[in-house]
């Protein structure tokens, strides 16, 4: 042992040799210069992944506390309103990753530069996350700047920007692509569903759990077999496109179809109100897997149109009457019909789908 105040000169050397740890504040102002002029939705690109990964994992395993913050602080620095935080938390769970659906939701804007994602990590004091992508974007940047002419003038963008599902997407956003839709009939999602709407008085999307399955078999066959004719949209029976696109699917599906259809069970009832917990049962069941997802669609409807109920008619089994009835169920569920009165229930709707025609002629 050294006597107290020598220095081991081996240990010096050694020290010498060691690089010491990264200038952060300094990686930082390099990394937002590069990234100044590229657009964040490369992060979903083949040369983005492995930075989206690692943010998505980073941030959605830290839990809030005084040291960290997480995914939800990282969401509200980003710009996300607390009703769409809220709603990725309850109603996204088993969908995707949270911190996903915040990038998701951020590169929807025109100017979501990378560069303000690590302005945002260093708000947050999170320069752990920083110093774990670093590397990942330098060959981001690299990647990019090797398949695209750079101009410090504009922004460079992928050739697509991933869609966000309705709820995400900012209400400028909505307005352009129903304007888009109405010009562009390529898609062949919005394609079918024009076609069907001459073939059909009305559409309808029904959405319901597994225990009401047998209930959803029945009503099908009934408002199918109905003069004039009622279009019914199961996603089950679409499985190719919610397998190949989910939530561009259900969007497209909800924004166009006349009426959606709870049908209101136990198992229904249990999935909106559980927002924590993940039904593995439900994943190959693509009607129930995508409740919470159908429910917060219409929710977000109901307060953009003033808390008023349009769309949303629901259905009851007889034996299910008493539990609805005992249920705090949000008011969109509150327009409901027994399922034995099933052809006043058509009466209903059709006449409202006339009375709707009038009024916009």
């Amino acid at each position: 042992m050294l006597p107290k105040g020598k220095v081991d000169p081996e240990l010096e050397k050694l020290r010498k040799e060691v690089d010491g740890p990264p200038n952060l504040d300094t990686l930082v102002l390099n990394i937002q210069k590069a990234t100044t002029h590229i657009h964040a939705s490369y992060l979903f690109e083949h040369s983005g992944k492995s930075t989206l990964q690692k943010l998505c994992l980073l941030l959605s395993s830290t839990a809030t506390g005084k040291t960290y913050n997480g995914w939800q602080e990282f969401a509200a620095y980003m710009g996300l309103t607390m009703e769409q935080i809220r709603c990725i938390d309850y109603d996204f769970k088993g969908l995707q990753d949270p911190t996903y659906y915040v990038l998701l939701a951020y590169v929807q804007h025109g100017e979501a530069t990378i560069d303000k994602i690590l302005s945002v990590l260093q708000k947050m004091h999170r320069f752990d996350v920083i110093n774990r992508i670093k590397d990942d974007i330098t060959d981001l940047v690299e990647a990019v700047s090797r398949t695209t002419s750079t101009d410090e003038s504009s922004i460079l963008r992928p050739e697509s920007v991933p869609r966000a599902p309705l709820v995400l997407t900012p209400i400028k956003i909505i307005q352009e692509n129903i304007q888009k839709d109405s010009d562009d009939s390529g898609h062949i999602t919005q394609n079918n569903i024009q076609k069907a709407k001459q073939l059909y008085s009305c559409i309808v999307l029904l959405t319901f759990a597994d225990d009401g399955f047998e209930n959803a078999q029945h009503i099908s066959k009934v408002l199918r077999s109905k003069q004039p004719r009622i279009g019914v949209l199961i996603l089950q029976e679409q499985n190719n496109y919610v397998y190949s696109r989910a939530e561009e699917f259900i969007d497209d599906c909800f924004r166009q179809v006349n009426f959606i259809i709870p049908i209101l069970t136990q198992g229904y009832i249990e999935r909106i109100n559980n927002t924590k917990k993940i039904y593995v049962e439900d994943q190959n069941k693509l009607d129930a897997k995508y409740i919470k997802y159908i429910y917060s669609l219409l929710r977000y409807e109901y307060v953009r149109n003033q808390c008023i109920n349009t769309r949303v008619r629901c259905i009851v089994p007889d034996k299910e009457v008493y539990t609805v009835v005992t249920a705090n169920l949000h008011p969109t569920m509150q327009a409901w019909f027994r399922e034995s009165d099933i052809d006043t229930f058509v009466e209903n709707i059709l006449l409202q789908k006339c009375s709707r025609s009038m009024l916009s002629f």
